[in-house]
């Protein structure tokens, strides 16, 4: 062999040992790319380093090779929940990495073929799911390789030599190739099972309880005997339910239409009470509302008592007054209603409201002691009208006075023209001027058959009959007129029939002050019941520091009470006096004619 030739044996052999470490680098190299790739997070700084276990021994001197690898260390893999099978493409990785580089070594075909077979075998194996074993790569040739030996000593010459040499060579590359792919298989598979063992457990399926649970049961008792307490207090099963009071804390319940037809007032009350109890600054009173609307003053009541309320202040209409007090009264608890209607006054509760008969009182006063003495009565037929015109009647006769006359109108007068204007004048006694030729042209008009006149009906009502009054000579001018608190409205003092008239009004010497505290807290401007509520609070919450015992006689106290509805005192029937002024109308306004009295 010639120098020449033994260089480009030497450089072929140098060629594939290169090729053989690339080879290896590459598988290295690309190995993390390719766990990264089927989704096997790598740890590299949080893991522990630990090595893998060696693969098995095949030779003496590939055992050597191998244990100096595996001395290396490797980073331990954690296999994520969703890669489960991802070792096939690692596997097709690898054997694609060694069939491209048998592919590039077209001198030595045997190589190739190998490598070849042996992928092959490795897909094979896990597609079927097969064990891979650790392969021990058998040191011999191919068949294309392998001769019978002859029967004496044979000496290779020249070509030949070498090409067996190479031969050889490549055959042990490659079995150190593959020995190096099974190391690197067998460390990925313990990495993967390391992590697998390093997971917590799946949590086991819950275990549904056969037959009943007794906690369960146990709450269906106190729910049944909850539903049997609140049927015996007669409450519906959806009731209002209030956490326990604390000690020392006094609950006020206002019983209110929050909904319906009269949520407007019942708004306006609500907003009046909350007022008082953010000026007093009480942290033992509690306020509670419940509305009358909905389910009816009777429930809203027992609400309030099975909320432990300890006073309830309202309702505000005579028919919610009744059922709600017939409440009140079974469990105890003292009751403000708001209702201004005397005849349903009892014992046990106090009415708030302003009287309508305290007005005529006053009104009747203040014509009897100005020498008008001659009062005429017109009332509509309605509750409201009869009530006024029997206590006027009631309380002339006291005085020894008996109405010069008296009349009602039914709805069907008041709506026929005709029919209006013949009761009217029946009443006042209307005669016509005699019609004269020699009549002057201004006469005197005979006097009125009254000097005062009291109108016992809604503002409507008088709104209705004073310009046929004045018709028939009764004007304002003539003869007084009496109205009620409902006249204080801008359609009453703008009407020219009822310039002059009187009629009687809560105070207004104090709303100054009220505005300015409702406008501080609420928008607009405050209606009479927003004063009505908010004194009902103010007294209720002066019970705070007295015992239970001695409510009654605080609440009826002797010297009464002053707030922005006036100075007023609860009496012992359950009604109560009011302190009115009287205002006259003219011009369009009202002005004061008589201030309201500051004590009763």
């Amino acid at each position: 062999m010639t120098c020449r030739q033994k260089q480009a044996m030497m450089f072929a052999i140098a060629t594939r040992k290169f090729r053989m470490m690339f080879r290896r680098f590459a598988i290295v190299i690309c190995l993390p790319l390719g766990l990264a790739a089927c989704g096997v997070a790598v740890e590299q700084t949080s893991q522990p380093r630990t090595s893998a276990p060696a693969a098995s021994a095949q030779s003496d001197s590939a055992s050597q090779t191998a244990a100096s690898q595996t001395d290396t260390s490797v980073e331990t893999a954690l296999l994520a929940p969703s890669v489960t099978g991802s070792i096939d493409g690692l596997i097709d990785s690898v054997a694609d990495a060694d069939a491209d580089a048998d592919a590039e070594d077209t001198e030595t075909t045997a190589i190739a073929d190998d490598g070849a077979d042996e992928a092959a075998r490795l897909q094979v194996g896990v597609d079927e799911g097969v064990e891979l074993p650790v392969a021990e790569v058998p040191a011999q040739a191919t068949p294309a390789q392998a001769t019978p030996a002859p029967a004496g000593p044979v000496t290779p010459q020249g070509d030949e030599t070498d090409t067996i040499l190479s031969a050889d060579r490549a055959a042990t590359e490659d079995a150190e190739a593959q020995q190096d792919t099974a190391e690197i298989v067998g460390n990925i598979i313990w990495n993967i099972e390391s992590a697998q063992k390093g997971r917590a457990e799946a949590p086991a399926d819950p275990v549904i309880p056969v037959g009943p649970d007794p906690s369960l049961a146990s709450e269906a008792l106190e729910a049944a005997f909850a539903m049997l307490a609140r049927r015996e207090q007669g409450l519906p099963e959806e009731g209002f339910l209030m956490p326990k009071k604390a000690p020392g804390i006094m609950r006020i319940a206002l019983l209110v239409p929050t909904s319906g037809a009269n949520n407007v007032l019942g708004s306006e009350l609500q907003r009046g009470a909350e007022l008082a109890l953010f000026s007093l600054r009480n942290r033992q009173v509690e306020l509670l509302v419940f509305d009358t609307a909905e389910k009816g003053a009777r429930i809203a009541a027992r609400e309030a008592v099975q909320a432990e309320a300890d006073i309830i202040v309202g309702p505000l209409f005579s028919d919610a007054v009744v059922p709600a007090r017939q409440v009140a009264a079974n469990a105890g608890v003292p009751m403000l209603a708001l209702s201004n209607n005397t005849e349903i006054a009892d014992r046990g509760s106090w009415l708030l409201g302003y009287m309508p008969e305290q007005q005529v009182d006053l009104l009747l006063g203040h014509a009897l002691t100005s020498g008008r003495n001659k009062v005429g009565i017109i009332a509509a037929s309605d509750a409201f009208g009869q009530r006024l015109a029997r206590h006027a009647r009631k309380r002339l006769a006291q005085f020894g006075i008996t109405p010069e006359d008296f009349v009602t109108l039914t709805p069907a007068q008041l709506a026929d023209e005709d029919s209006l204007k013949a009761a009217v004048k029946t009443f006042t006694g209307y005669q016509p001027p005699e019609e004269e030729e020699d009549a002057p042209a201004s006469f005197e008009l005979p006097p009125p058959r009254f000097d005062a006149v009291l109108f016992a009906g809604s503002a409507d009502f008088a709104l209705r009959t004073a310009p046929v009054l004045a018709y028939y000579d009764a004007d304002p001018e003539r003869v007084l007129y009496l109205g009620n608190a409902q006249w204080n409205q801008r359609r009453i003092l703008m009407e020219p029939s009822l310039q002059g008239g009187l009629f009687a009004s809560r105070p207004t010497d104090r709303d100054d002050a009220f505005n300015a505290l409702w406008s501080s807290a609420w928008d607009g401007r405050p209606g009479a019941l927003a004063r009505l509520s908010f004194d009902a609070m103010a007294m209720a919450a002066i019970l705070t520091d007295q015992q239970r015992t001695e409510w009654n006689a605080a609440l009826q106290s002797g010297s009464g009470f002053n707030g922005f509805s006036g100075a007023y005192r609860l009496l012992p029937g359950g009604g109560n006096q009011r302190a009115f002024e009287i205002r006259e109308i003219s011009g369009g306004v009202s002005t004061v004619l008589q201030p309201a009295p500051d004590k009763i």
